[in-house]
């Protein structure tokens, strides 16, 4: 019995371990949402962990990067202003993190503000 009991007893850790993973969700910002078109500006209404949320989406081309602050120029001719952060997530092309020091004049990108405080993410989408 004793034989027995110890396979199905780790069988049953494993498989309780994967499913507890599969139900963690990800505690950082959320991924940026598929807008159709060609925008240059969204806001968007969310709600996040049950609470309300203005996500604040600006698509276009880096005209200055400063540690603190990238400075955009939208398809619509706009220059805007996104605060950064240390804590900002920066990817290329939707997988490979990188750094502040990465983001360069010229490239292609999408940021994302909760609420109006300083971006959480950064996507580049093309270089110059």
């Amino acid at each position: 019995m004793r034989k027995l009991l110890v396979p199905v007893v780790a069988l049953a850790l494993v498989f309780a371990t994967g499913a507890a993973a599969r139900n963690v969700r990800p505690t950082g910002p959320p991924q940026f949402p598929s807008l159709p078109g060609n925008w240059s500006h969204a806001e968007i209404n969310v709600k996040i962990k049950r609470v309300p949320h203005t996500l604040i989406l600006d698509r276009g081309r880096i005209t200055q990067t400063l540690p603190t602050q990238l400075k955009l120029r939208e398809s619509d001719g706009n220059v805007v202003t996104i605060p950064l952060a240390p804590s900002t997530i920066v990817t290329y092309r939707g997988a490979l993190r990188r750094t502040m020091p990465s983001l360069r004049r010229g490239f292609y990108v999408e940021t994302m503000i909760i609420d109006s405080g300083s971006a959480v993410r950064v996507l580049v989408l093309r270089r110059r």
